[in-house]
């Protein structure tokens, strides 16, 4: 009666044969569904390899030595964002448009420049290494250098590899975008561990894996990109300084996001042991489980949104995002289940010192469970043209997540850490849906009460 329920609440009221044969009959849905499931695979993939190379180093090492890695890893993700500029995802929006694929130009000067700023970052904060790890933290972390160093060489390349995969996904390659996005880094990492450990013993060898996991990804992905797109040519019909400028609101967004995805990590490496951090850290790598189906439905929703809304077919857009939200809040439900269910034992696959961080674990996934209610907020606002709405709220949020961490982490630690995120979460969330909803029109929310009509 219950799975019933469910499905009459996604399907429409009245659920029988008929319906859900023109649900599945329609070409839309059947992508989202068809290259959403493929995504899904994918990122499963991605994920089992990502935690065997985890497990493998709390095995190899402990706790300490991933607090550190974490340390450096949260440092690689703002660094790298920043450094593509936004570029990602507005190349998405622009290569989503059928008369721009020609337009191969745009994409290698923006590449180019990317790497260029992105080197730029690196070598600026290569200089400033000693003053990050001896005076930013309350205790001086000088372990943490060859760490940095390691971590520093990869972002260049991580940039090239992330704006590549941009051309995938406006193409609606998701296999391609899935693989190289999510799998290849940790794959090729996982690899290089493997043959490291053979001829070193030592813990900086997660560090050197992962960048020679991240430079053999860039460099398949710029020759599948450059196959893909024919031609190799630095003449755009379009100014890169102004598609920089327009990518821009996207970038402070994404940077937003990632300073608020990994600046618990960053703050608890200033207030925490390595220990603490480590353990924090694998559960907020367990709570983000339940983010892949809104990630895979990101990945085919974006094009079709820029390409509905591009040609003024309002309703079409409104109703994938509702078919879309639906489903997701469906499948996290589920998953938030699972692991709130077995958090012991997935925490204890790491080592029985991570069974500590259960309440981290529980509080994170809260978070999660609003990020799925909400739907996909981001993606939305950013597609059809409200990227500096968009980028006020995750600014706003920032500020919440930055004071919150700030006086929640040193007394409560872990739990302090994971509140804060999860409050400020919450705020950016929740209000982009609100003003979705009141501004635009737009139900990016998860309505029980609110069937899914086809065409």
């Amino acid at each position: 009666m219950r799975l019933k329920n469910r499905l009459k609440n996604l399907f429409g009221n009245s659920l029988n044969y008929s319906r859900l044969h023109h649900i599945l009959k329609d070409s839309d849905y059947k992508e989202i569904l068809s290259k959403g499931f493929s995504y899904v695979l994918i990122r499963v993939l991605g994920i089992l390899i990502s935690y065997a190379f985890t497990v493998y180093i709390t095995k190899v090492f402990g706790a300490s030595i991933f607090g550190l890695f974490s340390i450096a890893i949260s440092i690689f993700m703002i660094v790298s964002v920043i450094g593509r500029l936004g570029l990602d995802i507005n190349l998405v929006k622009y290569y989503s448009v059928d008369k721009n694929i020609q337009d191969t130009g745009l994409f290698y000067r923006t590449l180019l420049k990317s790497f260029l700023l992105s080197t730029i970052i690196c070598v600026i904060i290569y200089f400033l290494r000693f003053y990050i790890t001896n005076d930013l933290f309350n205790v001086p972390k000088p372990e943490l250098i060859p760490y940095l160093n390691w971590i520093l060489l990869s972002i260049p390349f991580w940039s090239i590899t992330m704006i590549c995969s941009s051309i995938s996904r406006a193409q609606k390659d998701i296999k391609w975008f899935s693989f190289i996005s999510l799998v290849s880094r940790f794959l090729f990492s996982f690899i290089a561990l493997f043959v490291l450990l053979s001829f070193i013993n030592n813990p900086i060898v997660a560090a050197k894996a992962h960048f020679y996991g991240i430079l053999i990804t860039s460099f398949i992905a710029i020759i599948h990109t450059s196959i893909k797109l024919k031609k190799i040519t630095f003449k755009s019909r379009t100014s890169s300084w102004q598609f920089i400028q327009d990518s821009l609101p996207m970038m402070f967004s994404s940077s937003i996001l990632i300073f608020l995805g990994w600046m618990d990590t960053f703050v608890m490496g200033v207030y925490e042991t390595d220990h603490n951090v480590g353990i924090y850290n694998v559960c907020l790598k367990i709570a983000t489980l339940t983010s892949f189906t809104l990630l895979a439905i990101n990945s085919i929703l974006a094009p079709k949104i820029a390409k509905n809304y591009n040609e003024n077919n309002t309703q079409q857009y409104k109703r994938l995002i509702g078919f879309s939200t639906k489903l997701n809040f469906l499948v996290s439900s589920a998953v938030i289940l699972v692991i709130l269910i077995f958090n012991k034992f997935l925490l204890s696959i790491f080592g029985e010192e991570f069974i500590e961080g259960s309440v981290i674990l529980y509080i994170l996934c809260a978070g999660q469970m609003v990020n799925s209610f909400s739907g996909s907020v981001g993606i939305i606002l950013q597609m059809i043209g409200k990227q500096k709405v968009y980028q006020n709220f995750v600014f706003a949020a920032l500020l919440i997540n930055l004071v919150l961490t700030l006086i929640f982490t040193p007394i409560y630690g872990g739990i302090g850490a994971a509140s804060a995120t999860v409050f400020s979460m919450a705020f950016w969330n929740l209000g982009s849906a609100i003003y979705l909803k009141k501004s635009l029109n737009i139900i990016s929310y998860y309505n029980p009460f609110k069937s899914v009509h086809t065409n």
